[in-house]
């Protein structure tokens, strides 16, 4: 169907619009581009007596007015058109629709039209593996929903959909209604990654006498031993920087840096690919730590921190030359 060109004064839109406009400053800034180089894509609409209904391209439309513009390229469906689908096919590819969005949309065209998770799937153009982790979000209570937009819109939070997903088919597996929000209450807390919460449900499905923390403790601090209570117990609090303490956070830091040391030979090509996304994602989060620690230790003692680094290295420059020359000896 070949584009028409309509008064935008004729078109008007629908009362259940999959999605509502976006921030104002993003609609000027389209608003800009339509006045700069023009419509690149024309709206959707069907007919409606004397006038057109939307069916797709709401922020186009909208973008059009505040340009200022009369007139609009637009496409007129037929009327036996499933104007909801279409909305959903064209806000789905869209980056700025957030999960819960996209899940409430999801859920309502299979609402309305009585469908199964497949046959939804199917009209969407979807798997239907991916349908089924969208709505997932809508089994969860409102305070994970709210994490998962910050995640989203790049807040703080660590939960994504892939989380709830764990969760979910942990709590279907055991058949404890309760232990998603367990999961997911401990996700926050310790801000788990996607590869950390696989690992710990693994571990409650194995050993289901074995709680959400022990499992969090099994996998973040293996090197410490079980009965090594003071250690347990720093896991699960947060600590101030007491004498023992930070005496326990040197100790800490100096095993595992002997264990990366004599890790550190380990290549990708021999390990599976699970094992590679687990170890890639731990050296980041200890990176990441690492430089946010030394930055705020920096900006206590800048001169000091200096000088500290550099007699670090000469240590370093040190050992490396004594390790050469026994290796020469030997």
């Amino acid at each position: 169907m070949d584009p028409v060109r309509l008064d935008i004064d004729q078109i008007v839109i629908p009362s259940s619009s999959v999605r509502g406009p976006r921030d104002g400053e993003s609609l000027q800034g389209l608003a800009d581009s339509l006045t700069e180089v023009g419509l690149l894509q024309p709206i959707l609409v069907r007919r409606c007596g004397e006038q057109y209904e939307l069916v797709a391209g709401l922020r186009r439309l909208l973008a059009a007015r505040q340009a200022g513009l009369e007139t609009i390229e637009a496409v007129v469906m037929a009327d036996d058109v499933d104007t909801l689908q279409i909305q959903l096919v064209e806000n789905l590819q869209r980056e700025d629709l957030n999960p819960v969005e996209r899940a409430q949309a999801v859920h309502a065209f299979i609402t309305l039209h009585n469908l199964s998770k497949s046959e939804a799937a199917k009209r969407l153009g979807i798997p239907r593996t991916t349908l089924t982790d969208w709505l997932d979000l809508l089994e969860v209570p409102q305070r994970f929903r709210e994490a998962v937009v910050d995640n989203f819109n790049g807040g703080d939070s660590p939960l994504t959909p892939s989380h709830v997903s764990e969760a979910l088919a942990l709590g279907n597996t055991l058949n404890s209604p309760y232990l998603p929000e367990l999961l997911l209450d401990a996700v926050l807390k310790h801000k788990l990654s996607k590869a950390e919460t696989r690992q710990v449900a693994k571990i409650i499905r194995e050993h289901r006498d074995v709680s959400i923390e022990e499992a969090i403790r099994a996998i973040r601090y293996p090197y410490w031993l079980e009965d090594d209570e003071e250690a347990a117990a720093a896991a699960d609090e947060d600590l101030w920087p007491h004498e023992e303490n930070l005496k326990l956070l040197v100790n800490t830091l100096a095993r595992s840096t002997r264990m990366l040391e004599k890790m550190n030979h380990l290549s990708g090509r021999f390990l599976s690919k699970d094992t590679v996304s687990q170890l890639v994602d731990q050296y980041l989060q200890i990176s990441e730590l690492t430089e946010r620690a030394i930055a705020r230790l920096r900006m206590e003692d800048p001169e000091l921190l200096a000088q500290i680094e550099r007699e670090v290295k000469a240590r370093r420059a040190r050992r490396k030359l004594l390790k050469q020359r026994s290796s020469r000896v030997s």
